[in-house]
Order: structure tokens, then sequence, then C-alpha cells
């Protein structure tokens, strides 16, 4: 099943709560369902809903609680999902109830859950949307996979936002026996929009991820060399306060989501990290960019390494 293949269903979905690229690729699969003639339930907390809400005036919210988890300070997110492992099990324990608390009150059809494993029911199809069936662990990391894949069984089918070819995201979408995989094709809020030809910004970075690591990156970005005399925008949270801002910079809080479109579509290059959501928009953008990865997020590092290859490809080619 495709979502252009979903009509007149009552649909429940719900975003992880662990950086807002969750909900930016969700946006667009809700404006495909909506088109269809579907009725959409979005479950989520009330900063998901928020950005929801700048986009969609007909859909229906449920006050959700997300995945309690904090980054530490020194960039090993294997070693702080261990800590908190615990606490993580027991929610998911906790929301399958409330999954099919929800299934009855709104008389729901079909369920998606983007990467939230506990986001599913026995007693209805439910969807599983991610780009790692694959995670980038080390060998003596197996466990973690096997755990992994025991969650994913737990869907109906998987939905992978990446070409048949895996062309975005390598191996970590590359397909697994016994799992009901669909490749549904790249998801980017940017295909809500026409892009314009004329671009009238020369860069604009975007600050994001988590609060320990997004403040550096801000600074380094404003005292970079490359960044001087250009026409520059950085878009960043309201909870980072700059100062000795430099002249050639706009600042752009992020809380304001449709203003923030409007500055990276006139945008002639992006600076960011690689989340793999940035990497889906740049597809649709196809400007020239500079992608960092999140200290310590390994699945970003790949996705540095893969995307840089692939340039260099690109370029010799």
């Amino acid at each position: 099943m495709l979502p252009s293949d979903i009509f007149n269903k009552r649909i429940l979905l719900s975003p992880l709560n662990w950086g807002m690229g969750h909900v930016t690729r969700c946006i667009p699969l809700v404006d495909i369902l909506i088109r269809n003639g579907n009725e959409i339930f979005i479950a989520c907390d009330k900063g998901q809903e928020a950005i929801f809400k700048q986009y969609f005036l007909d859909v229906h919210f449920i006050n959700h609680a997300g995945y309690p988890f904090k980054f530490g300070k020194h960039g090993n997110f294997g070693l702080d999902l261990a800590k908190q492992f615990r606490q993580l099990n027991k929610r998911l324990v906790d929301e399958e109830k409330e999954v099919n608390q929800y299934i009855d009150e709104f008389q729901i059809d079909l369920i998606i859950s983007d990467h939230r494993y506990g986001f599913n029911s026995k007693n209805i199809h439910s969807i599983l949307l991610t780009h790692q069936v694959n995670l980038p662990i080390r060998w003596y990391e197996k466990w973690v996979q096997k755990i992994h894949f025991n969650y994913l069984k737990q869907f109906n089918e998987i939905w992978v936002p990446d070409t048949f070819d895996s062309d975005y995201s390598g191996s970590l979408s590359e397909p697994i026996a016994n799992l009901e995989i669909n490749y549904i094709g790249i998801l980017s809020r940017f295909q809500l929009y026409e892009i314009p030809i004329i671009k009238t910004i020369e860069k604009t970075i975007i600050v994001s991820g988590p609060a320990v690591y997004a403040e550096k990156y801000a600074k380094d970005q404003l005292s970079s060399e490359r960044n001087k005399d250009v026409n520059c925008v950085m878009i960043l949270p309201e909870s980072i306060i700059l100062t000795d801002v430099p002249s050639n910079f706009q600042i752009q809080n992020s809380t304001n989501w449709k203003a923030c479109d409007q500055l990276i579509l006139n945008s002639k290059k992006i600076i960011s990290r690689c989340g793999y959501s940035t990497l889906m928009d740049l597809g649709i953008l196809k400007v020239p960019f500079e992608i960092t990865p999140t200290p310590g997020q390994r699945e970003q590092e790949y996705l540095f390494d893969l995307w840089n290859k692939k340039a260099l490809g690109q370029s010799s080619s």
C-alpha cells in the first residue's frame, strides 16, 4: 500500500518527538492523505501541534505524550539511550494501551506511526514510517538491531520515505526478509510549494538538533570566514539568544515555520546539519549545500559520509 492508495479513511498518525524532522516529513504525507478525502487525527505534543496547525486547518489533534529522552553532553547517543531504556520501555507499554483507546473513541481505520515503536495496534492495520530499517550500529551491537527488528515486526508494513534503490538513505533502508516494506518516495514540505527560479538570499543557515550542540553550531557559523560579507539568514530556535550578530546576518526564529519556508525557498545555498528530513528537503530544493553531522548521532555521521561520496561522484562524472 502507498499513501496515494488510501481514500476516505479515519487515520490516526503520530510523529516521534525526538527532533522536528519527524513533523517535517509528516507534513507532505498528511497533505496527500487529506487530498484523498481521509480524516486525519494527529496524536502529538503541544509543540508538534503548533507546527501542524501552521499547515492544516482541517485535522484533529489528540494531546499525546512523547517518549522521555534527553541528550547528554558527551555525544554518546547509545549510552544516553541505555541509561533511559527503562523509562522508554514503560512509555511504549502505556502507549499501546492509549492507542487502542483512541481507536475506540475516534473509530480509527488505519494507524501511521513515524518511528514510534509503541504506536500500533493488533486490532487494525498499523504502518511504521521510517528510513532506518537497519540501524547504523557497530559489529558488537547486533543485539540492538535484533530489538529493533522485533519492534518492526509489530507493524503490518513499513513505509520507507526513499526511492526503491535507497538513493537518499543508503544501507539504512535496504530491505530485510520477512518484513513488508514499501518505498513511498521522499517526503518534503517543500513539495507543497512552487520552487522560485530567482533566489535573493545567498545563504541560509539552519540551526537544529539537541540544544547542547545547537548553540555552538550557531556561534561557529556566525564567526566562520566563509559567511563573511555575504547576505546570510540564520534560522534558529527561540531558546538560543545570540549577541554580537554581524550586520550581514538576518536572524529568523524557527517557531514561524511558514516564514522560514519562504527564506529557505529563496536561498541559493543551505548550510545545516544532515538529519534525514533535511536531506529530503535538499533533494527537492536542488541548491548547493554544506552539511555536518550532529555529534554522537551515528545515523547523521553515516548520512554525511554517504552524501559526500555522492557529491564527489557527481562532480567527477
